[in-house]
């Protein structure tokens, strides 16, 4: 299909561009307990076994690799290990509280992680109006061409689910959303045993900024969460909760 491609603005043949990840939709049957062939699709207050992705015909060729070589990078830190994912194995966590904070070991996990959150935000935008980047679409676009730094208004963190024997936050998977706040938009989606979340606007906390992913700061942070104290998580599994089951799910 040729048309104008969404992130380089170059006329090219536009390939079928996925929002989330193919292997994040894999990643969720890897864990399912019972072995499912196609995850939980949830919409419209209804529940069905479904491999249905959202896709659409946004980026050439090239820009479509650009995304994929983190997307890629992701997924290896992602992998299934031991009961949690392999990025536990690249971190440090630090003497706080509760241990609930810990430094990257390989800087360049922070970056790539952040490119990839940031990305799949952007697309959010673009494809279907979920995630509301506003007037700050154009400074993400061009961070994502590498024409610009990250917007010094915004700032990119990760959660680590923990394990928990109350829930598996590794199967979950949800498109980006978007909620506006007193101090800014707070941007985020949930994927393969990650929490992203995206603060925007000009009177976010500047050390919000400071240990953004996306700083220039060499050291790198992350947060590690149980789900059961992850806000986004709970309000994901109240949809799921109160969603009507279809089809497969239906049946006794």
């Amino acid at each position: 299909m040729i048309g104008t491609c969404a992130l380089c603005q170059k006329t090219a043949d536009l390939q079928n561009s996925h929002l989330i990840p193919k292997w994040a939709y894999r990643r969720a049957c890897e864990v399912d307990p019972g072995d499912a062939k196609a995850p939980v699709y949830v919409a419209g207050g209804n529940a069905v076994l479904s491999n249905k992705q959202t896709t659409r015909h946004l980026l050439c060729s090239d820009c479509e690799q650009r995304f994929s070589n983190r997307e890629n990078y992701v997924a290896g830190l992602t992998e299934l290990d031991n009961g949690q994912i392999k990025l536990f194995r690249n971190i440090t966590r630090l003497d706080t509280p509760k241990k609930v904070l810990a430094s990257l070991n390989n800087e360049l996990d922070g970056d790539q992680i952040a490119y990839f959150a940031a990305s799949v935000m952007w697309r959010g935008c673009v494809m279907t109006g979920g995630c509301k980047l506003g007037l700050y679409e154009p400074r993400f676009r061009q961070y994502l061409l590498g024409t610009s730094g990250f917007p010094p208004e915004a700032a990119i963190s990760v959660g680590l689910f923990d394990q928990s024997p109350n829930a598996d936050a590794r199967g979950w998977v949800s498109e980006p959303a978007s909620t506006k706040t007193n101090i800014g938009w707070l941007h985020g989606f949930l994927l393969a045993g990650l929490a992203f979340r995206c603060w925007v606007g000009k009177a976010i906390p500047g050390e919000w900024q400071h240990v953004s992913l996306a700083s220039p700061n060499p050291t790198k942070y992350v947060s590690i969460i149980k789900p059961e104290e992850c806000a986004d998580f709970l309000a994901a599994v109240e949809i799921v909760g109160s969603a009507q089951p279809r089809g497969k799910l239906a049946k006794p």
